[in-house]
Protein backbone atom coordinates (compact mmCIF):
# COMPACT_ATOMS: atom_id res chain seq x y z
CA UNK A 1 0.00 0.00 0.00
CA UNK A 2 1.48 3.64 -1.00
CA UNK A 3 2.33 5.05 1.66
CA UNK A 4 0.23 9.18 2.17
CA UNK A 5 1.82 12.40 4.42
CA UNK A 6 0.29 14.73 5.41
CA UNK A 7 2.44 18.34 4.52
CA UNK A 8 2.86 20.75 7.56
CA UNK A 9 3.60 24.10 5.59
CA UNK A 10 1.88 27.16 4.13
CA UNK A 11 4.82 27.41 1.77
CA UNK A 12 3.57 26.34 -2.01
CA UNK A 13 6.99 25.71 -3.15
CA UNK A 14 7.72 23.15 -0.31
CA UNK A 15 4.82 21.71 -0.94
CA UNK A 16 5.47 21.47 -4.62
CA UNK A 17 9.33 20.00 -3.46
CA UNK A 18 7.89 17.58 -1.24
CA UNK A 19 5.12 15.90 -3.39
CA UNK A 20 7.50 15.57 -6.09
CA UNK A 21 10.12 14.06 -4.26
CA UNK A 22 8.07 11.51 -2.25
CA UNK A 23 6.57 10.52 -5.78
CA UNK A 24 10.05 9.64 -6.38
CA UNK A 25 10.31 7.57 -3.40
CA UNK A 26 6.72 5.76 -4.15
CA UNK A 27 4.69 7.62 -1.77
CA UNK A 28 2.03 10.19 -1.96
CA UNK A 29 1.95 14.00 0.26
CA UNK A 30 -0.87 15.90 0.59
CA UNK A 31 -1.02 19.80 1.65
CA UNK A 32 -2.70 19.72 5.30
CA UNK A 33 -4.83 22.77 3.99
CA UNK A 34 -6.34 19.80 0.95
CA UNK A 35 -6.94 17.69 3.80
CA UNK A 36 -8.14 19.55 6.71
CA UNK A 37 -10.36 22.31 4.24
CA UNK A 38 -8.44 25.07 6.11
CA UNK A 39 -5.36 26.90 6.30
CA UNK A 40 -4.19 27.76 9.54
CA UNK A 41 -1.73 30.10 11.20
CA UNK A 42 1.34 27.96 12.35
CA UNK A 43 2.83 29.16 16.20
CA UNK A 44 6.28 30.74 16.07
CA UNK A 45 9.30 28.95 14.80
CA UNK A 46 12.50 28.73 17.46
CA UNK A 47 15.88 30.43 16.40
CA UNK A 48 18.44 27.42 17.44
CA UNK A 49 16.82 24.41 16.37
CA UNK A 50 16.40 22.51 12.80
CA UNK A 51 14.46 19.83 14.67
CA UNK A 52 12.71 21.58 17.11
CA UNK A 53 11.07 23.85 13.92
CA UNK A 54 10.20 20.57 12.39
CA UNK A 55 8.28 19.12 15.25
CA UNK A 56 6.99 21.69 16.12
CA UNK A 57 5.10 22.53 12.97
CA UNK A 58 4.30 18.95 12.13
CA UNK A 59 2.95 17.91 15.81
CA UNK A 60 0.32 21.53 15.35
CA UNK A 61 -1.18 20.05 12.44
CA UNK A 62 -0.84 16.58 13.78
CA UNK A 63 -3.69 17.75 16.75
CA UNK A 64 -6.06 18.34 13.76
CA UNK A 65 -5.62 15.66 12.04
CA UNK A 66 -5.37 12.19 14.23
CA UNK A 67 -4.06 9.10 12.73
CA UNK A 68 -2.75 10.81 9.77
CA UNK A 69 0.81 10.53 9.33
CA UNK A 70 2.34 14.42 9.20
CA UNK A 71 5.60 15.67 8.01
CA UNK A 72 7.16 19.15 8.13
CA UNK A 73 10.90 20.67 7.55
CA UNK A 74 13.13 23.22 8.27
CA UNK A 75 15.80 24.51 5.85
CA UNK A 76 18.52 26.48 6.78
CA UNK A 77 22.11 27.25 4.65
CA UNK A 78 25.47 28.24 6.39
CA UNK A 79 28.09 30.05 4.38
CA UNK A 80 31.93 29.21 5.42
CA UNK A 81 33.43 31.88 6.34
CA UNK A 82 30.14 33.51 8.46
CA UNK A 83 29.57 30.78 11.15
CA UNK A 84 27.33 33.34 12.85
CA UNK A 85 25.02 34.10 10.24
CA UNK A 86 21.74 32.34 9.15
CA UNK A 87 21.36 28.50 9.39
CA UNK A 88 18.24 28.22 11.49
CA UNK A 89 17.03 31.59 11.16
CA UNK A 90 17.85 31.89 7.11
CA UNK A 91 14.35 32.46 5.88
CA UNK A 92 14.12 35.24 8.52
CA UNK A 93 17.34 36.99 7.81
CA UNK A 94 17.45 36.46 4.44
CA UNK A 95 13.91 37.74 3.87
CA UNK A 96 14.54 40.71 6.58
CA UNK A 97 17.51 42.19 5.19
CA UNK A 98 17.16 41.32 1.34
CA UNK A 99 13.65 40.55 0.26
CA UNK A 100 12.21 37.16 -1.62
CA UNK A 101 13.55 38.37 -4.87
CA UNK A 102 17.61 39.17 -3.85
CA UNK A 103 18.63 36.44 -2.10
CA UNK A 104 20.15 34.15 -4.46
CA UNK A 105 22.41 38.05 -5.35
CA UNK A 106 23.07 38.85 -1.08
CA UNK A 107 24.35 35.05 -1.16
CA UNK A 108 26.71 35.25 -4.38
CA UNK A 109 28.13 38.51 -2.80
CA UNK A 110 28.33 36.79 0.74
CA UNK A 111 30.41 33.75 -0.40
CA UNK A 112 33.72 33.71 0.86
CA UNK A 113 36.41 33.23 -1.26
CA UNK A 114 38.38 31.28 -2.76
CA UNK A 115 36.15 28.16 -1.79
CA UNK A 116 32.68 30.19 -1.61
CA UNK A 117 31.51 26.86 0.64
CA UNK A 118 28.42 26.34 1.99
CA UNK A 119 26.09 23.57 3.58
CA UNK A 120 22.22 23.46 3.33
CA UNK A 121 20.41 20.47 5.23
CA UNK A 122 16.67 19.85 5.87
CA UNK A 123 15.28 17.89 8.81
CA UNK A 124 12.20 16.53 8.69
CA UNK A 125 9.91 15.29 11.47
CA UNK A 126 7.30 12.79 11.04
CA UNK A 127 4.65 12.97 13.91
CA UNK A 128 1.08 11.57 14.84
CA UNK A 129 -1.53 12.25 17.18
CA UNK A 130 0.34 15.57 18.19
CA UNK A 131 3.79 13.66 18.56
CA UNK A 132 6.97 13.43 17.14
CA UNK A 133 8.28 9.95 15.81
CA UNK A 134 11.32 10.42 14.40
CA UNK A 135 13.22 12.98 12.40
CA UNK A 136 15.52 13.05 8.99
CA UNK A 137 18.38 15.23 8.28
CA UNK A 138 19.59 15.66 4.94
CA UNK A 139 22.83 17.84 3.96
CA UNK A 140 23.95 19.56 0.85
CA UNK A 141 27.31 21.11 0.62
CA UNK A 142 29.37 22.58 -2.12
CA UNK A 143 30.07 26.23 -3.38
CA UNK A 144 28.00 29.12 -3.92
CA UNK A 145 27.76 29.83 -7.83
CA UNK A 146 29.55 33.45 -8.78
CA UNK A 147 26.42 33.56 -11.40
CA UNK A 148 22.35 33.06 -11.35
CA UNK A 149 21.67 30.29 -13.35
CA UNK A 150 18.39 30.85 -15.40
CA UNK A 151 17.56 27.54 -15.06
CA UNK A 152 15.87 26.04 -11.50
CA UNK A 153 14.12 27.70 -8.72
CA UNK A 154 15.21 29.86 -5.84
CA UNK A 155 18.89 29.01 -4.05
CA UNK A 156 18.79 25.64 -6.53
CA UNK A 157 20.20 28.48 -9.20
CA UNK A 158 23.35 29.30 -7.30
CA UNK A 159 24.34 25.50 -5.15
CA UNK A 160 26.79 23.93 -6.95
CA UNK A 161 26.95 20.39 -5.59
CA UNK A 162 30.35 19.14 -4.35
CA UNK A 163 32.53 17.22 -6.96
CA UNK A 164 30.03 19.16 -9.95
CA UNK A 165 30.40 22.05 -12.15
CA UNK A 166 26.57 22.85 -12.45
CA UNK A 167 23.96 24.37 -10.34
CA UNK A 168 21.46 21.86 -8.20
CA UNK A 169 18.56 23.08 -10.45
CA UNK A 170 20.01 22.39 -13.66
CA UNK A 171 20.49 18.39 -13.28
CA UNK A 172 17.85 16.00 -14.03
CA UNK A 173 15.35 14.27 -11.62
CA UNK A 174 17.62 11.16 -10.72
CA UNK A 175 20.57 13.35 -10.19
CA UNK A 176 18.45 16.17 -8.41
CA UNK A 177 17.57 13.45 -5.65
CA UNK A 178 21.08 12.40 -5.41
CA UNK A 179 22.27 15.32 -3.94
CA UNK A 180 19.69 17.63 -3.30
CA UNK A 181 19.34 17.97 0.83
CA UNK A 182 15.60 17.89 1.44
CA UNK A 183 15.23 14.96 -1.42
CA UNK A 184 18.11 13.05 1.06
CA UNK A 185 16.13 14.12 4.26
CA UNK A 186 12.87 12.39 1.86
CA UNK A 187 15.12 9.52 1.57
CA UNK A 188 15.82 8.98 5.03
CA UNK A 189 12.22 9.15 6.15
CA UNK A 190 11.12 6.88 3.41
CA UNK A 191 14.29 4.23 4.60
CA UNK A 192 13.29 4.59 7.91
CA UNK A 193 9.23 5.13 8.56
CA UNK A 194 8.60 1.38 8.03
CA UNK A 195 10.44 0.45 11.11
CA UNK A 196 8.79 3.45 12.95
CA UNK A 197 5.13 1.73 12.05
CA UNK A 198 6.09 -1.49 13.24
CA UNK A 199 7.09 -0.42 16.47
CA UNK A 200 3.71 1.25 16.60
CA UNK A 201 1.69 -1.68 15.47
CA UNK A 202 0.19 0.90 12.80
Amino acid sequence: MQLEFVIATNNDFKISELTRELKFFGAQGLSYVEVLGKQLTFPPEGTTSYQANASKKAEFISQFLPDRLVIADDSGIELAGHPDELGVQTARQLKAKYGTQAVNQALINRAVEPSRGFKMQTVIALARNGYTLATYQGVLVGRIAKHISPVGHGLDQILIPAGLDQVLGSLPTPEFVKFDHRSKAVAALMKGVQNVLKKMEF
